[in-house]
């Protein structure tokens, strides 16, 4: 057996160096580090994202260049809260009026005068176009200047791949956006208390004008109406859009757990996107939450008793539902490794004094970071982090085989015990 051994370990070994070098790919493939499967989406562009953070759930084409139709009425709304007061009065003129025959309006007049917080409820859920066009002109001066003012703000909020025309939406080649660039214009606007309390209501009664009896507007977000299959307590509002060009739009807020995140899918289907809306809505909320980990967290370890860090108390990482937090890939960065721009970011506005940063992902994507602090009585520079790493039970198979035929091959033979004695002769 041992002659055999011999003659076989050449191969051996090669089969068991093969075996050594496919063990990560096969780890990899059979890790637990499984990201929940989103339900099936035909809308073309999607983008879910936490409004509090730069965390991703989903995304499908979200830099594809689209035409968001009546969610561009967000933006608007922002401009006008951001530069203007509720009671300042609106009037409607002969080009707020001048829209095509098949634009949504409240049915305004020319010279009509409103409130400033009318207009928005008639923009945010009746869609009004003429209520765009007139908030446009009082908040810009004109449409040209309130299209200036909506491409500063968009860029100022980071956005790289939109163009603004109109405070409305209708059709212009010229007026685009993406999913991604529009989740960020939504999540400014959602900072706003006054935008919320717009988009979260489903009916409207406006009080008479100087031209008009009392409306009443009703919001197409069916999302949030009680009566429909598409209802789901979770969603707080949003923003709905139609364009023969653009298809169906639709911009949601949500939020439970103290989680908020926003939904942008451009190109659906007229009423079946609502329906899609409230199953990812579901799939979030079942499967994903933002907790404090910070009492949980026993990796960090410190080199010198002497020096006082601590972890965050109030930071939050998105955690994945039922699941223990050494399952999450972890890693830290160290202050004096970072850049002021990165230190900064941490830090975000906080005065205290930034030790590292411990930055979490699993599957590949981003779950948040923790901020380790320090004070002014530090007086080590160094600490560590330790990973758990769980080995693979394909690496203790190849273990165990080399033992074995280690042993097998220096393992002594046994042979025939030799005579020590002479053979006993017969007497003649």
């Amino acid at each position: 057996m041992k002659i055999i051994l011999k003659k076989l370990l050449p191969s051996i070994i090669a089969f068991i160096l093969i075996l050594s070098w496919a063990a990560p790919v096969f780890a990899d493939e059979t890790s637990n580090q499984v990201w929940p499967s989103a339900p099936e989406v035909d809308t073309r562009s999607v983008f879910i994202s936490a409004i509090d953070n730069d965390l991703i759930f989903l995304e499908k084409d979200a830099d594809t260049k689209r035409y968001p139709a009546s969610t561009t009425k967000i933006l608007t709304c922002l401009l006008a809260l951001e530069n203007c007061s509720l009671d300042e009065t609106v009037v409607f003129s002969e080009r707020a009026l001048d829209l095509e025959e098949a634009a949504t309006t409240i049915k305004s007049e020319v010279g009509e005068e409103m409130s400033l917080k009318d207009c928005l409820y008639g923009l945010m859920l009746a869609s009004g176009n003429d209520c765009a066009m007139a908030i446009a002109e009082h908040v810009g001066g004109s449409i040209e200047g309130f299209a200036d003012m909506m491409n500063a703000k968009a860029a100022e909020l980071g956005c790289t791949n939109s163009h603004f025309v109109n405070p409305s939406g209708l059709f212009d080649e010229n007026h685009y956006t993406t999913a991604r660039d529009m989740s960020l214009i939504a999540k400014a606007a959602y900072k706003n208390s006054t935008f919320i309390d717009l988009i979260s209501t489903f009916t409207y009664s406006m009080g008479p004008t100087n031209k008009h009896d009392k409306r009443k507007f009703s919001n197409w977000n069916l999302c949030i109406d009680p009566d429909s299959d598409a209802f789901t307590p979770d969603v707080i509002g949003g923003k709905t859009g139609y364009l023969d060009e653009a298809g169906r739009c639709l911009v949601t807020f949500a939020k439970k757990n103290n989680m908020p995140i926003v939904i942008v899918q451009f190109w659906g289907d007229y009423t079946g996107i609502f329906m899609e809306a409230k199953n990812l809505v579901n799939f979030i909320y079942s499967h994903f939450g933002m907790h404090n980990i910070s009492l949980e967290e026993s990796r960090f370890s410190y080199v010198s008793p002497q020096a006082k860090l601590e972890l965050d108390p109030s930071g939050r990482i998105l955690t994945i539902n039922n699941m223990a937090l050494e399952n999450y890939d972890s890693d830290i960065r160290f202050a004096e490794d970072m850049s002021e721009e990165e230190k900064e970011a941490a830090l975000k506005g906080s005065e205290k004094k930034l030790f590292a940063t411990i930055d979490y992902s699993y599957a590949d994507h981003e779950l948040g970071s923790i901020n380790i602090y320090q004070n002014d009585a530090l007086t080590s520079r160094k600490a560590s982090f330790i990973n758990v790493y769980t080995i693979s039970p394909l690496y203790v198979i190849i273990f165990v085989l080399i033992v074995i035929i280690l042993l097998m091959i220096v393992s002594p033979s046994k042979k025939k015990k030799r005579r020590t004695t002479a053979p006993t002769q017969k007497r003649k």
